[in-house]
């Protein structure tokens, strides 16, 4: 039987329409675990030990397990995880007296609202940028994750833009009580946009409130908290300029945040971070960068003002050094971070890192009524990666700090104090079996 043109055309239009209404109603169900454990020697991390002590070691293991669905309008995760230290449990249930830290890791639903828009609302990993406000760190054993609704709008690939908003209990409530701070802010908003300039060219913005609790400190050295109306408010607002192009070797990223508002309930806050970090890519062995961090700081002496940055929630480790002598506790007079890294994939699955930061205060160091310099040291940073299969990666690196008298008063009260030679060392096996989808 011949089809008339007219009849081709109209068989075609209902097989497309009938095409995307079963797209319209595809889901997806989608099963993926983790299993990372994870050895660390640490002689000097975080801070300097004395000779008097002797380094740790130690093995910590996360193990995730998650389950996503998704269709056209709704898409929905739920991650369990456990963190717990090798012998934090006894070999026996019975004799057992911690079960690790056993919790949901995220609990959310992103619900489609308009063409374009959607609204995320639970328990959620919150990343933008960098991560040097808001992040989800990989290397932290337990995450980072808010208790939150995000509505969210992007326009294609040009603009996108995010608003969040958080409000923290300790437990449900008939009347007003005060928060107990288990998370550093009561309440918590914020306003992130990102827009596309041109190929390989973007800038974002940020602005974040958080209502903090008022702490007060009794003549016992407890802790009390006043009522929800006296909440002190923080206030960051900046956002980055970022250049990158898959066809240009070269790629840039300008960040600048500003502080301001209370950081305690009696002081104001003035502070701000500015940052720069540049890479060219040789060839897929060889790509050195270059960069600097400066966060502003003071002497500590204005019982009113403090120009001293605050971190956020950030991920940390990614920054100033994998010691994380100075994130995300920064020093008060403030922080320079000059650097220069090497990385790159020596093949396929093997790839490494090594990187140097000379770290500086930004106000001079004051003790024993004498002005010390800005000098805070410098460290040495390596990591090796290997990709054993598509399932199972194994990564470890090595970190030394090597100390000067500002770096030994500041985080020992003493400049003479009697260390160990800064050192410490990793390794990570993470385990990814293969994703089990469904499609429904």
């Amino acid at each position: 039987m011949r089809l008339s043109k007219k009849r081709k055309v109209e068989i075609i239009g209902m097989i497309l329409i009938l095409s995307n209404s079963t797209g319209a109603i595809a889901q997806e169900l989608t099963i993926s675990a983790e299993l990372r454990p994870r050895t660390e020697y640490r002689s000097g991390y975080g801070s300097p030990i004395e000779e008097s002590a002797s380094p740790g070691v130690f093995t910590t293991q996360r193990t995730r397990l998650s389950a996503s669905y998704k269709s056209s309008y709704l898409k929905t995760n739920l991650t369990f995880q456990d963190s717990r230290t090798f012998g934090e449990s006894a070999i026996t249930s019975e004799a057992s007296t911690s079960s690790g830290a056993l919790s949901v890791y995220e609990a959310w639903a992103d619900i489609l609202l308009l063409p374009g828009g959607s609204v995320t609302i639970g328990r959620q990993a919150l990343g933008y940028d960098d991560s040097r406000l808001l992040s989800s760190p990989n290397w932290s054993n337990t995450g980072t994750a808010h208790d939150a609704a995000v509505f969210k709008y992007q326009l294609e690939d040009n603009f996108t833009a995010n608003l969040g908003l958080a409000y923290n209990n300790d437990k449900a409530i008939s009347k007003e009580t005060v928060y107990s701070g288990v998370t550093q802010y009561r309440y918590m908003g914020y306003l992130w946009l990102s827009k596309n300039i041109i190929s390989g060219l973007s800038i974002s913005a940020i602005a974040l409130d958080e209502g903090i609790q008022d702490q007060k400190i009794d003549a016992n050295g407890n802790i009390t908290y006043s009522s929800k109306v006296n909440m002190y408010h923080r206030y960051t607002a900046g956002g980055n300029l970022k250049f990158s192009n898959s066809t240009n070797p070269f790629s840039c990223l300008v960040t600048s945040y500003f502080q301001f508002g209370k950081t305690t309930a009696t002081k104001n806050l003035n502070a701000s971070l500015i940052a720069l970090k540049m890479n060219y890519k040789i060839n897929s062995i060889i790509t050195p960068t270059v960069g600097f961090d400066l966060y502003s700081g003071d002497d500590g002496k204005n019982t009113t003002k403090s120009n001293a940055f605050n971190w956020l929630y950030g991920a940390a480790h990614s920054f100033n050094g994998y010691m994380d002598y100075w994130t995300p506790s920064l020093p008060t007079q403030g922080l320079f971070d000059m650097y220069g890294q090497i990385a790159g994939a020596i093949s396929e699955k093997f790839s490494y890192e090594v990187g140097y930061h000379v770290f500086k205060t930004e106000k001079e160091v004051v003790y024993q009524s004498k002005n010390h310099g800005k000098s805070l040291g410098s460290e040495l940073d390596l990591k090796l990666s290997y990709k054993m299969n598509k399932c199972v990666s194994v990564e470890g690196g090595w970190g030394s700090y090597f100390l000067s008298d500002n770096s030994r008063y500041l985080k020992l009260k003493s400049a003479e104090a009697k260390c160990h030679n800064p050192g410490w060392a990793y390794l990570s096996l993470t385990i990814r079996p293969e994703s089990f989808a469904l499609k429904l």
